[in-house]
C-alpha cells in the first residue's frame, strides 16, 4: 500500500475540514501532488468522473462515507479509496488502541490515555476526539513504544481496510446515525470493521473488548465473521468507589479498560490512581449545581440539583442518563432528529420523569402531536420556541424548571437528539444551560 501512496500521480482529497487540512499538510511535507475537492467553503471544488481519472488515490474525510456520491464516483473510476485513519496507520510506528461505541467513546478514550500517562507511557489522543490521526504521524511521539489512543466513529470506519489497531474497546451499541447509514445493520458493520481489522496476537488472548450490548447486537444481526473475536467485559471491581466513573454506564466503560489493563499486565495501582484523578469531559452527565431557595408561600426550603448531559444526542444516552437517578426527574429534551422513531423516545421517558420541557425541531413535533399520548399524560410539559436568543431561551427553561421543581428534584438536560437544529453544537447547548443554572444560583444567594 505504501507503493500506491508514494507512486507518481495526484492524490485527491475529499473534504477540506479539520481532516482534509491535516491530509494536505501531510502531502505538502512529502511534496506529494494533491488536489482538494470540497462541497463548500474557501476551497470549493466539485469532484467529477473526469477529475477522478486524474487521481490514483483518494483520501476521504469522515463525512464522505461509501454511499456519498463522490466516493461512488471515485470507486467507479478505479481509484484506491482510503479513509484518513487508513492512511495514518501506514505511517504510525507505535501501538494503536481504537475506541468506539454509540456512547462513551470520548470519555473512555481520554481515560485510557490518562491511565497510560500515569503508568509513564508516551501517549497521544486523536481521531474523532478532535485531532486527526494523520497529524500525529509527523509528531515527535511517533516512535516504537508510543501509544495512539484513537477515538473512532462509524463514519471513519465505513469502508475502512488498512486501519489495524492493536487493541479495540467497543463500549456499547444502539440506534444512532440511521439518517446517514441507512439502517442499523450498516451502522453496526461500519464499527465491526474494527474487529475485522484488529491485529491478532499470538496465543489465545483476545485483544478486542466489548460491552454486553455489542455482543447482543452481533448475535441478533448475525454478524458471523466477528462473533468470537472479542471478550465481553462486565467486571469493574478495580474501580474505586470515590471515582467520578462510578456512575451508570461509566462503570460499564471502565470494565473494558480494566480488561485491557490487566491483559497488558500493567500495575493495578496505576489504574486505581487514574480513576481517582480523572475528570469527565464537559457536558457528559455532570452535576452543575445544587440550588436552595425558600418557598415564599409555604416557608419551606427546597433543594434542586441541575445536571448537564448535553452530549446525549441519541436515545441510548438519554436512557442511560435516566437510569442513573433513583427518582423521577424534570427532563429538558429535544433537538434535531437522527431518524430514530419518536415512539421510542416516549417509551424511554414514560414513568421515569415528572415533567418534560421541550425544545428544538423534534420538541415541537412531540408537543403538538395529538398521538404523543405518553407526553400528554405528564403532569407538566411545555415547548419553548426559538426566539433568536438561544442563551436567554435556555435561561428561561432553567428558571421554569426550578419554579415547578419540588424539594429533592433533579433537573436534567439530556436532549436525546442532535443539537444542530438550533445550536452550533452540543457544547454550546450545554454551556448555555450551565450559564442559566449559574445565573439562577447567583439570584438565589
Amino acid at each position: 500500500m505504501l507503493d500506491i501512496i508514494n507512486s507518481p500521480g495526484t492524490i485527491g482529497i475529499l473534504g477540506y475540514g479539520v481532516t482534509g487540512k491535516a491530509v494536505v499538510r501531510f502531502c505538502e511535507k512529502r511534496r506529494i501532488p494533491y488536489k482538494v475537492f470540497d462541497e463548500s467553503g474557501s476551497r470549493k471544488e466539485q469532484f467529477s468522473k473526469e477529475e477522478a481519472k486524474k487521481c490514483h488515490l483518494i483520501v476521504r474525510s469522515p463525512s464522505f462515507v461509501l454511499s456519498h456520491g463522490w466516493t461512488k464516483l471515485a470507486m467507479a473510476a478505479g481509484c484506491c479509496c482510503l479513509g484518513e485513519l487508513d492512511l495514518a496507520s501506514c505511517f504510525w510506528h507505535g501501538k494503536i488502541v481504537a475506541i468506539t461505541g454509540t456512547n462513551g467513546k470520548t470519555t473512555t478514550t481520554e481515560f485510557v490515555a490518562h491511565a497510560l500517562q500515569i503508568h509513564g507511557q508516551r501517549v497521544v489522543t486523536c481521531g474523532n476526539i478532535g485531532r486527526p490521526f494523520i497529524e500525529m504521524v509527523d509528531s515527535a511521539i511517533n516512535e516504537h513504544g508510543a501509544w495512539a489512543v484513537v477515538e473512532v466513529s462509524s463514519f471513519q470506519m465505513d469502508g475502512g481496510t488498512l486501519f489495524s489497531p492493536d487493541y479495540v474497546l467497543w463500549t456499547n451499541f444502539a440506534d444512532d446515525h440511521l439518517d446517514i447509514h441507512g439502517g442499523i445493520g450498516e451502522y453496526f458493520n461500519c464499527k465491526a470493521n474494527l474487529l475485522r481489522n484488529a491485529k491478532t496476537p499470538n496465543g489465545p488472548q483476545k485483544h478486542c473488548f466489548v460491552g454486553q450490548s455489542v455482543h447482543d447486537f452481533c448475535e441478533n444481526l448475525r454478524v458471523a465473521d466477528v462473533l468470537g473475536k472479542y471478550t465481553i467485559c462486565s467486571k469493574f471491581d478495580l474501580l474505586p468507589p470515590e471515582s467520578v466513573l462510578n456512575i451508570g454506564t461509566q462503570q460499564e466503560n471502565f470494565a473494558l479498560v480494566q480488561e485491557f489493563w490487566t491483559c497488558n499486565g500493567f500495575p493495578i495501582g496505576c489504574l486505581g490512581e487514574a480513576a481517582l484523578t480523572f475528570k469527565i469531559p464537559p457536558h457528559r452527565l455532570q452535576k452543575v449545581a445544587k440550588i436552595k431557595r425558600r418557598d415564599m408561600q409555604t416557608g419551606k426550603e427546597k433543594e434542586v440539583e441541575f445536571w448537564n448531559d448535553s452530549k446525549a444526542t441519541n436515545f441510548h444516552a438519554l436512557d442511560a442518563a435516566l437510569a442513573s437517578f433513583h427518582k423521577k426527574v424534570i427532563l429538558i429534551a429535544g433537538g434535531k432528529s437522527k431518524d430514530e422513531p419518536l415512539e421510542k423516545f416516549q417509551k424511554i421517558v414514560a414513568g421515569r420523569i415528572k415533567a418534560l420541557l421541550l425544545m428544538g425541531e423534534t420538541g415541537e413535533i412531540l408537543y403538538r402531536d395529538p398521538d404523543a399520548s405518553l407526553v400528554k399524560k405528564l403532569e407538566a410539559h411545555r415547548f419553548f420556541p426559538n426566539h433568536g436568543d438561544l442563551e436567554k431561551l435556555m435561561a428561561d427553561i432553567v428558571k421554569h424548571a426550578f419554579t415547578i421543581a419540588e424539594d429533592g428534584d433533579v433537573v436534567l438536560l439530556s436532549p436525546g437528539f442532535s443539537s444542530l437544529d438550533w445550536f452550533k453544537d452540543y457544547a454550546e447547548r450545554g454551556k448555555f444551560f450551565e450559564n442559566g443554572v449559574l445565573c439562577l444560583n447567583l439570584q438565589n444567594k
